[in-house]
């Protein structure tokens, strides 16, 4: 019944259902909208601890060092994007190049059994053609695809799979750990 009057309500326009938190001054993010969709009136997530998160520091090209955490909570792709931003004023993990993809994927291998981990990649199909970016809008310069990736049928997101490093299509509705970048 409460669903229904959200529902109703949204449709009048009285109330949204998509509370997002504000993050002024940050560049948009750019979710295919049929995917990664939260249950509407579904509480903000707290959070990480200590315990569920692992900090790693990667040094950078050009003396600039980037900062990952890796949270060992499982989200929806739109789920780990808002810890990210909300949590560590970062988003999730955009790679570009081979050493920090190895680094990534040796930190995450140590710390989860699960078989796929976010990072920040979207595929889509625009005028029949494969559009690949990253949500931090930073250059698509690096790729690490598995066999038969990017999915070329439809809007997916983007994980990486620490038993190779190799990167898979996935659909943002599916639940798994995550790596923000901050």
């Amino acid at each position: 019944m409460k669903l229904f009057l959200v529902l109703a309500l949204a449709l009048l326009g009285a109330v949204s259902t998509h509370q997002l938190p504000s993050d002024e001054g940050a560049p948009e993010q750019e979710v295919p909208a049929e995917q990664g969709e939260e249950e509407p009136g579904e509480p903000e997530p707290p959070c990480p601890t200590e315990s569920e998160s692992f900090r790693v520091i990667v040094p950078g090209q050009e003396g600039r060092t980037c900062r990952y955490v890796f949270v060992n909570r499982c989200l929806t792709f739109r789920g780990a994007q808002r810890v990210c931003a909300r949590c560590y004023r970062g988003r999730l993990a955009s790679i570009h190049n081979y050493a920090t993809n190895r680094r990534l994927r040796r930190t995450v291998r140590a710390r989860t059994n699960r078989a796929q981990v976010w990072i920040g990649g979207i595929t889509s199909r625009r005028h029949h053609c494969l559009r690949t970016h990253w949500v931090d809008r930073s250059p698509w310069n690096y790729s690490n695809w598995a066999r038969g990736n990017p999915c070329r049928t439809r809007p997916t997101c983007v994980a990486l799979c620490p038993a190779g490093g190799k990167w898979r299509s996935v659909s943002c509705r599916v639940r798994m750990p995550f790596i923000c970048q901050y």
